[in-house]
């Protein structure tokens, strides 16, 4: 049963759809190898109580309630979702016409209907914020929980920025879903760089829907780094929907014992002249289960387009599993696509060549593996933020082998 007293009609039809489909199970194609069945039959708190912790990002979103503290850099707007509408009102329209989502997902219906603080990061015209900023994504509860939060990112044309994001669990926090939707909106000739830094507790389930939609001559580069988790979906869907746009997906995930990562992406041409590169990496440890499933759409219209994605993992235990699924759907005559997906395990010969050289076994597995994880972590500008990626996956790398 739901708590939440629902305020308007759009969340009360949204709730609706999703009780009459529940949770996703393995029977829903696009969920089969990562079911969150067992979430029907729980007992869940749908409101749990605010935080207050301490942190040094700019930008928290805690227990589902996102603020920012401190100055805002100039040019740059944080306000509720209803205030940038009154503000914008040449986009309510097109914001009622958007299409967030093409593959089942009954949680997004669920976040609709509960969330209750939807904030906007606006970037204004031609405004290029100097300094990253980082958003803290936190969660604590005090019994098992379910927590909803938004947030949507809308930068004007011309506009530059880096966002840095950090999801994590406090100690002590008792068993959580959280279910997070972001909403992006990237102008004309915009750019953007974001990075993901997914290191939850190992009683987090945490679903991340992140929709990016890109206008003529703009640049993401995204970046979606997934160290830790009981669970992690990642829903990833960019909407090329201008001409010249370049969308740069980069993601690794090193899920270790009992734990599942599963990364869903779409890439959606629309316009001509677009090319979108995806490199997904994974290592995974003990009896990890992994998942990939990538989408690739070039619609009648996308001529001249270049896609091109890449999936490679590494399995560093014999008990580990790996699922993946490139596809690509093209409706186009003149454009350059690939897909492309390896699994299997270190090279036995790179192995002898380290152990002849004096390598502990242990040792000689952790630098292969780093090497082979090192192309993504290189591609991330922020040094602060890459030495520390760095060290979280060296740390759990050797955890996990028992150095």
């Amino acid at each position: 049963m739901l708590y939440t007293e629902l305020t308007s009609s759009a969340q009360k039809e949204a709730l609706e759809r999703f009780k009459a489909k529940g949770f996703p199970t393995n029977k829903w194609e696009e969920w089969k190898y990562a079911s969150l069945k067992s979430w029907n039959e729980k007992d869940l708190d749908w409101a749990p109580a605010p935080l207050n912790e301490t942190s040094s990002a700019s930008l928290q979103t805690q227990n589902g309630n996102t603020r920012f503290h401190g100055a805002l850099p100039a040019g740059v707007e944080f306000i509720s979702f209803d205030a940038f509408i009154a503000a914008n009102p040449a986009l309510a329209a097109t914001w009622e016409q958007r299409l967030p989502i093409l593959d089942q997902n009954s949680l997004y219906d669920l976040n609709i209907a509960l969330t209750l603080n939807t904030q906007v990061l606006w970037v204004k015209a031609g405004v290029s914020v100097d300094q990253a900023i980082t958003h803290d994504y936190i969660l604590s509860v005090a019994k098992a929980s379910a927590v909803q939060s938004r947030l949507i990112v809308y930068l004007e044309a011309d506009a530059n920025l880096t966002l840095i994001e950090r999801a994590f669990t406090i100690a002590g926090s008792a068993e959580v879903l959280s279910n997070f939707v972001q909403e992006i909106y990237v102008s004309e000739k915009a750019n953007l760089t974001y990075v993901k830094e997914q290191d939850l507790a190992q009683n987090t389930t945490h679903i991340d829907h992140t929709f990016i939609t890109q206008l003529s001559n703009s640049q993401v580069d995204l970046f979606t780094f997934s160290l830790n988790a009981a669970y992690l979906r990642n829903n990833l869907h960019f909407y090329s929907d201008g001409e010249n746009v370049v969308s740069n997906l980069n993601g690794l995930y090193v899920p270790g014992e009992d734990q599942l990562m599963d990364s869903h992406t779409v890439v959606d041409h629309r316009k001509p002249n677009s090319e979108s590169h995806e490199l997904y990496k994974g290592v995974l440890l003990g009896n990890a289960t992994g998942v990939f499933n990538g989408k690739i759409f070039v619609r009648p219209d996308a001529q001249k387009t270049n896609a091109f994605q890449s999936c490679k993992n590494v399995l560093a235990s014999t008990r580990a599993t790996m699922n993946t699924k490139p596809q690509l759907e093209i409706w186009a005559d003149d454009v350059k696509c690939s897909h492309g997906t390896t699994t299997g395990q270190l090279n036995e010969e790179a192995l002898f060549y380290l152990r002849s050289r004096g390598i502990s076994l242990a040792n000689a597995r952790t630098l292969l593996l780093l090497a082979f994880v090192q192309e993504v972590i290189d591609r991330v500008t922020h040094e602060e933020t890459k030495l520390r990626l760095t060290d979280k996956i060296i740390s759990k790398i050797q955890t996990s082998l028992a150095i």
